[in-house]
């Protein structure tokens, strides 16, 4: 039976598996720093604890990323996110974003693991961490947003929108577990629709709240 030969020279594959072993540790680091942020705070989440639960050396988290700053600073350039809500113009965002806030939700795994809404209640009260969050919230969700419209105030229209979409995923967080009476969903979808609709629109469409 015939060995098969590699064509690669012995010195680029060790280059590319030791990559790929790279990538890997840095990947494992970024889920570890996220839930770790999320669930700890900025102040609360140490470069030992991320490393020990990457399974790295904390040597390592510094040699990829600088710093914890750094760290912090990568989670939060990929947290927020506007496209989704846009993906069908920004006549569609009451829909679209609706639809988002609106689908299943399991409160309990929240709670334990990675969510930009977590990341960003945790931290945006830091000294250091705030104000990163706040860039990026900026940049990536709000910024946008604004950019769709071509209408007047255009700017503050889309913080409302941001404040109405980002305070209703945490409203409903956190009466998830409740008991008793519970809001009927279809009676929600349609005022937050509206809500969503009036913020728009600058409240000139029939029916403005």
């Amino acid at each position: 039976m015939n060995a098969k030969i590699s064509s690669v020279p012995p010195r680029k594959r060790r280059k590319e598996t030791s990559k790929r072993d790279a990538e890997a540790s840095r990947a494992r680091i970024l889920e570890a720093a996220k839930i770790r942020f999320s669930q700890n705070s900025y102040e609360g989440a140490g470069i030992r604890e991320i490393a020990g639960d990457a399974g790295v050396d904390p040597a390592l988290v510094m040699r990829y990323f600088g710093s914890k700053e750094g760290l912090f600073r990568e989670i939060a350039s990929s947290a927020f996110d506007a496209d989704d809500i846009l993906s069908g113009g920004i006549s569609a965002l009451p829909q679209q974003a609706v639809e988002m806030l609106m689908g299943t939700l399991d409160s309990a795994e929240w709670r334990r693991g990675y969510d930009p809404l977590r990341l960003l209640l945790a931290s945006i009260g830091s000294p250091a961490a705030g104000p990163i969050l706040s860039d990026y919230l900026d940049r990536d969700f709000v910024g946008p947003i604004a950019a769709a419209m071509d209408l007047k105030e255009r700017d503050e229209r889309a913080v409302i929108l941001a404040a109405q979409i980002l305070g209703f995923a945490l409203v409903r967080i956190a009466l998830a577990g409740r008991k008793g009476r519970r809001p009927r969903w279809a009676v929600l979808q349609r005022l937050l629709t509206k809500a969503l609709d009036v913020t728009l629109s600058g409240g000139s469409r029939e029916g403005a709240l």
